[in-house]
């Protein structure tokens, strides 16, 4: 007899099973791969792993072969199922989709699931009696295929929220270990300040987005000019580098412990300058560029290759005078830079859409936004001292609860 599909174990336990073994699998992720793969693209390779897509019947792709046989035929008058001569279609049933779910039972079930065979991507069942017209061939392939459907709605409707389910879980287990790890980087990294120096691991972790080893700056040189010696600047694959790094530092910090949350604006700046210090050794904390001290600024031969300003979300007008602040510090030659807003209000989705908007009513705005994730955007802007001369300002918002 086929078999019983959607008769197997629950849906629900499947899908806490699911996301049990994706966080137990990054759990036991090497330090290395934690700390030197991106964030955002690490949580999308186990969500795209561990995501079920619900299967498709491939209606086009069906096929039968028809042949004659014994078949089973039940006889009322004395209730016995007796081998006769008969005749049988196979049919074949292609489908997209995870095979697992076949065995899966949905919510709501009733006793009587559809009978086939699941083999690899393709159901196989049988339609026999003693003789068939293709009327009852086509009507008993009807009835089994729209039974097949209704399991399978049933699953859609139960599985449509697990990828959001699954993402929150891998996110939060990600920025967990990473968070653990960078506290274990930064006693370290106090440790050696006061003279006493760790042994390197085997494969330790130095940087926190490939490439394995420590990346330096490859400045790129504007064209020549004979009054004075080029500077350099920073490439915008460097620059997404620096901003990937800040991004990674954000939402650890979204997800570590109420007290690290808590903290101000000057010790929250310091945690982002242990990740960018690790790739590129230059990022220093409250540095003289042009006319004031900016929070983060990464030099290269003497030249300004980023600079960014971090602040605590206070209202319409903090925002645009930290616009006003950052753009004071820039010169002509500072073409890249980035705003960090913390924000410790309720609703933080308004607050972005409203940074949004305060930010196109800016004088200097040109253009943007160029999304980079949920919270964070990239902008054009012209420099206070030269309307023709743009600047690239990323904001990126992170939320830290509310206090």
């Amino acid at each position: 007899m086929d078999d019983y599909l959607f008769s197997g174990g629950s849906a629900s336990d499947a899908m806490t099973a699911q996301i049990n073994s994706v966080c137990v699998e990054i759990s036991k992720l090497p330090e290395k791969r934690i700390l030197e793969t991106d964030p955002d693209a690490l949580a999308s390779f186990f969500i795209d792993k561990y995501d079920v897509e619900i299967p498709v019947l491939v209606r086009e792709g069906i096929v039968a072969t028809h042949h004659e046989r014994e078949v089973q035929v039940y006889f009322s008058w004395d209730r016995e199922m007796r081998t006769v001569p008969g005749e049988a279609y196979d049919f074949e049933v292609p489908f997209e989709g995870e095979a697992g779910v076949f065995k899966l039972r949905p919510n709501p079930y009733d006793l009587s699931p559809p009978q086939a065979v699941v083999r690899s991507q393709l159901l196989t069942f049988t339609i026999s009696d003693r003789s068939l017209s293709p009327e009852t061939v086509k009507s008993e392939l009807d009835s089994r295929l729209a039974s097949i459907e209704k399991y399978l709605d049933a699953h859609r409707r139960q599985w449509a929220g697990f990828r959001q389910q699954l993402s929150n879980a891998v996110v939060a287990e990600i920025a967990s270990r990473r968070t653990k790890l960078l506290e274990q980087k930064d006693t370290a990294s106090k440790l050696s300040g006061m003279g006493i120096r760790l042994k390197e691991k085997p494969g330790d972790a130095r940087s926190y987005i490939p490439p394995t080893v420590k990346q330096k700056v490859i400045p790129q040189l504007p064209p020549m000019t004979p009054a004075r010696a080029p500077d350099p600047t920073l490439d915008l694959k460097q620059y997404e580098t620096i901003l990937g790094l800040v991004r990674g530092a954000g939402h650890s910090i979204e997800q570590s412990s109420s007290r690290t949350r808590k903290l101000d604006e000057e010790t929250l700046r310091d945690l982002f300058l242990v990740p960018l210090n690790a790739h590129f050794g230059t990022a220093s904390g409250e540095a003289f560029n042009y006319q004031g001290k900016t929070d983060v600024l990464i030099r290269h031969e003497g030249g300004t290759l980023f600079v960014a300003e971090f602040k605590i979300w206070g209202g319409d007008k903090r925002f645009l005078a930290t616009i006003d602040q950052l753009l004071s510090y820039l010169t002509w030659r500072d073409t890249k830079a980035a705003i960090v807003m913390f924000n410790r209000n309720a609703g933080f989705t308004a607050v972005v859409e409203k940074m949004r908007v305060l930010i196109k009513d800016h004088p200097r705005y040109v253009s943007g936004p160029v999304n980079l994730d949920e919270t964070s955007d990239r902008y054009i802007f012209s420099l206070p001292q030269d309307n023709e001369r743009k600047v690239i300002i990323s904001l990126l918002a992170f939320d830290l609860g509310t206090e």
